[in-house]
């Protein structure tokens, strides 16, 4: 078993209007994150018109 303590962010991605998502908004927020040390864990989409969640950790 690892001695790793982690911390984790969950993040919220809106969809447009029309219900679709913008990769470079995608893009943008994955990069914005991983400079600060975050790495994306999962992605979760519940279906169409709703959010996207992005899962992030990073070590404490």
């Amino acid at each position: 078993m690892s001695d790793q303590n982690w911390s984790y962010q969950t993040i919220e991605i809106k969809p447009s209007f029309l219900g679709s998502f913008d990769a470079d908004t995608l893009n943008e927020v994955l990069s914005r994150e991983g400079m600060k040390g975050w790495e994306l864990v999962s992605t979760l989409n519940v279906g169409p018109m709703r959010p996207i969640y992005l899962f992030l950790k990073k070590p404490r």
